[in-house]
């Protein structure tokens, strides 16, 4: 960083300039200055440039070349480099044919992307964040390569923090110039790679390599790198099916071709991993996916949504990641109930998440030992829940009942959980919001309440009085519920402070055990 920069802006101007540009605006109204009103800006900066010597001059211009300098870093923090291919038609197309719209709109868009062309070849601006958006697949190949090499000219990537590519279909065409350009950036902090790849058998690419010293977050959807090696990477996320033999390290073998080049990704030194699809690994070899999560030693934060665990790999993570403060679980495929006491090998877990369980009995956390637990999220599958005592310690949780209630789960609200802080309910069926928000007013603890899914008006109307409650959040509502209770003075009456998150949607099942709201 240049040193200069930590000075004052007016540093090395001379006095008399320093007063002029410093003026007190109670002096605005001077009769000196009333006299120089009508003349223009440029001449009274010309007039001060005349009263001063060839000291105070290079003086001047050092100090304008700190504010320029000060400006650019300003805009370049503040401000985000976007390319994108949406447009808007001016005519009215209702009358236009499918290929006529399609024409006009490549037409539009062409026009677009040759402006940022020049754009990109005219400025003298560095920006820190830049976003690439071409997954309409509108912009033709010729100005997706323009573009790209504009962006990956030494005076754009030498400042480069943020680059984020949504590339469309062809990761295989600008695999190699993105991993060159990622190479060349000394300061890049965070790159998101996603391609709209609709065959997963063509995610892996053996063009792509990154490797870059200071990146530290890694985002990938619709392409498998062949080799990821960034020493500084801490945070990875990844939203494709993978194939833990290009992850561990070794040659793959792909049908009749054979690649001969070694994979690798360094990961050993993440602290937080998400993986949102399926890990996939050679069934003759099934050490493999052992020897993935054992060399996860540095992880404080996993996320598993899409990957089914088995319990013996449910066994390695926890007695391999023993930092581990968050984990998430999408699907754990057990032969014992008790299979969640590996757990208690995490002293350090904040916050475990289980979505499924591939067993007919109910889960159970009798033997779960975790002292510092403190969010708990449970999806909808049969539990155990006066074994939940055992995790006492926890003040927010998240639970999506069953279509049927039991009383175990109302006696462990109003018993075990009575203390609770935060509570979040995904009431996706109206059978079971009247026995649940019947228990509310014994949680004289609780500060908090989520309702996710709201579909009927007669859920909210089972709401009983909750003085305790500082907020209650509608997370998730169908239309008629927003329309109905938005404002209403009953529900307002209830609570004091009510919020609506995404209300008035058409709501759709999802995995949902990501979202999360602070206490």
């Amino acid at each position: 960083m240049d040193t200069s920069l930590s000075h004052s802006p007016l540093d090395g101007l001379p006095i008399e300039v320093s007063n002029v540009l410093l003026v007190n605006r109670s002096h605005i109204g001077d009769v000196s200055m009333r006299a120089h009103r009508h003349r223009s800006i440029p001449q009274i900066v010309e007039m001060i440039f005349d009263r001063l010597d060839l000291e105070s001059l290079k003086s001047l211009s050092l100090t304008c070349h700190r504010w320029e300098r000060l400006f650019f870093q300003y805009c370049s923090r503040r401000f985000v480099l976007r390319i994108d291919e949406k447009i808007t038609l001016d005519v009215d197309v209702a009358f236009m044919n499918y290929d006529d719209r399609r024409m006009e709109k490549f037409l539009l868009c062409e026009e677009k992307m040759k402006e940022a062309v020049i754009m990109l070849e005219q400025t003298q601006r560095v920006y820190r964040t830049v976003h690439i958006d071409f997954h309409l697949e509108l912009a033709t190949v010729i100005y997706k390569l323009k573009i790209l090499n504009r962006l990956f000219t030494p005076h754009l990537l030498q400042q480069l923090t943020v680059l984020k590519l949504d590339m469309g279909n062809d990761p295989v065409m600008h695999a190699s110039d993105i991993s060159r350009a990622v190479q060349k950036m000394e300061h890049l902090q965070e790159l998101y790679l996603a391609f709209n790849v609709r065959t997963p058998c063509t995610t892996e690419c053996y063009t792509m390599h990154l490797v870059n010293p200071t990146l530290q977050k890694l985002v990938i959807k619709g392409i498998t790198p062949y080799v990821v090696d960034c020493a500084n990477l801490w945070k990875l996320d990844v939203a494709e099916s993978l194939h833990v033999e290009s992850i561990i390290g070794g040659k793959l073998q792909r049908g009749v071709d054979f690649t001969g080049h070694e994979c690798y990704w360094k990961i050993d030194q993440l602290t937080e991993l998400s993986i949102v699809n399926d890990l996939k690994f050679n069934l003759t070899t099934r050490s493999s996916i052992l020897r993935f999560y054992r060399q996860l030693s540095n992880v404080t934060r996993l996320y598993l949504y899409g990957h089914t665990l088995t319990q013996e790999t449910l066994q390695v993570i926890c007695e391999s990641c023993v930092q581990l403060e968050e984990f998430t679980i999408g699907n754990l495929q057990m032969d014992d109930p008790n299979a969640l006491h590996y757990l208690s090998n995490l002293p350090n877990l904040r916050q475990f998440g289980i979505w499924k369980i591939l067993i007919g009995i109910p889960l159970s956390f009798a033997s779960v030992k975790l002292p510092k637990l403190e969010k708990l999220l449970l999806g909808c599958m049969p539990i155990d829940w006066p074994s939940l005592a055992s995790v006492r310690s926890i003040s927010w949780l998240k639970i999506k009942p069953g279509p049927v209630i039991d009383a175990p789960i109302c006696r462990a609200l109003s018993g075990t959980f009575a203390h609770l802080r935060f509570l979040w309910i995904d009431v996706h069926t109206t059978r079971i919001a009247r026995e649940l928000l019947a228990q509310l007013p014994q949680m004289h603890w609780l500060e908090t309440l989520v309702l996710e899914n709201i579909v009927h008006l007669r859920t909210l109307k089972t709401l009983p009085a909750l003085p305790q409650l500082e907020r209650l959040i509608i997370y998730r509502c169908s239309k008629k519920v927003y329309e109905r209770y938005y404002n209403n003075e009953a529900l307002a009456k209830l609570v004091r402070d009510i919020r609506w998150i995404r209300a008035g949607q058409k709501i759709v099942e999802e995995r949902g055990i990501k979202d999360s709201f602070e206490c």
